[in-house]
């Protein structure tokens, strides 16, 4: 397995042991400080104009503004362009959504419940129907995409660990749709900003708590270790 897709994707290193996460490696798998930047600082820069001007279209206009910026920045330091084309589609289709006819200032995070409701309903299926996504996930890294699911305790844990990504799109939308209703966007955008790259990095590391017993031969499966 190629070490640098696992840091990419799931933030693991291999060790000697099997596989581990640490600081460094976690980063790494959201692009490192420069891919936070690009994450995160359009939504902020919009709530925080929006919070101030009380003007979607100096709101929109500051988002745009900044992801010339950064997109000149990632250019300049030689940066695969391809990293940029998901967030640039999700950023336009935000900005189409509250410029619109009839489009309101809370319709620039829309796009993002349609996305989490579609992430945790497939994921709840896959629960349902006993192939939990996050084992055939790792599993397909690991090199075994389909015996895994004879292993009743790898199954637990993928079930478990299946479910709490769930969770997180569940929280979102149980936490940022009622904002929405009511029309609280500053509330709503610096929400969205907790439950965004924090909340994400965080259910990184308890999935690796939980996954570590089935993915290091060490512990194996034990979770009082």
């Amino acid at each position: 397995m190629n070490e640098d897709r696992l840091k990419k994707n799931f933030g693991l290193t291999k060790t000697d042991d099997g596989y581990t996460l640490d600081a460094k490696s976690l980063l790494a798998s959201v692009g490192g400080i420069q891919g936070i930047i690009e994450t995160s600082l359009p939504g902020f820069l919009y709530v925080l104009t929006f919070s101030i001007t009380r003007n979607i279209y100096w709101s929109v206009s500051v988002v745009v503004a900044a992801v010339i910026v950064l997109g000149i920045r990632h250019l300049l330091k030689k940066r695969p362009i391809s990293q940029l084309i998901g967030s640039y589609i999700g950023i336009a289709l935000a900005i189409f959504l509250t410029l619109r006819p009839g489009g309101q200032a809370a319709d620039f995070y829309l796009k993002d419940f349609y996305i989490n409701g579609a992430y945790g309903s497939v994921l709840l299926v896959s629960v349902i129907a006993r192939f939990p996504l996050i084992g055939f996930l790792v599993e397909t890294f690991m090199g075994s995409p389909v015996n895994w699911r004879k292993d009743r305790r790898k199954l637990r844990f993928y079930d478990l660990v299946t479910l709490l990504w769930v969770g997180l799109f569940a929280t979102r939308l149980a936490v940022e749709v009622p904002l929405y209703l009511v029309g609280d966007v500053v509330t709503l955008g610096f929400v969205k900003i907790v439950l965004g790259l924090p909340f994400y990095l965080s259910m990184i590391w308890v999935s690796w708590l939980l996954l570590r017993r089935v993915i290091t031969p060490a512990l194996d499966g034990n979770l009082d270790k």
